[in-house]
């Protein structure tokens, strides 16, 4: 086989990477679609939504989304199928089975708090058989 072919077939790190982490079934890869989610908020549901809202938890498929106002809950959940179906499409798959709204402003967490989160995972050593790692939430 030519170098040209060997060459050809070679992804950058970064695509590898992100392949990984976007299609796989460990937790990193679950915490990478969470951190997405919550990164790329306001872009998937538009800014009216985004500006009121954000996702605060995440348990199997149910979305936990704070609301600014008991209003704007009530207009979100004529949505929710919407937002729902949005989430779902940006993410390429189906992650989000079920939407719950809450006013506890206390779990949404800043921006530093999200990334400084992000890279304290990254940080740990992976766990070592089968073992889960711990979650903070």
């Amino acid at each position: 086989m030519s170098s040209d072919k060997k060459r050809s077939r070679l992804l950058p790190a970064a695509n590898v990477l992100q392949a990984l982490l976007s299609n796989g079934k460990s937790p990193l890869s679950e915490q990478f679609t969470r951190w997405k989610l919550w990164r790329n908020w306001e872009e998937i549901v538009g800014p009216s939504i985004g500006k009121n809202s954000q996702p605060v938890g995440f348990s199997k498929g149910r979305l936990y989304v704070w609301v600014s106002s008991s209003a704007r809950m009530q207009e979100m959940r004529f949505l929710v199928g919407k937002i729902k179906d949005k989430i779902n499409a940006h993410l390429g798959c189906e992650y989000v089975k079920f939407i719950q709204f809450t006013l506890d402003r206390k779990s949404v967490p800043s921006l530093e708090e999200s990334e400084e989160g992000l890279r304290d995972f990254l940080s740990k050593s992976p766990p070592s058989g089968d073992e889960e790692p711990p979650r903070d939430r």
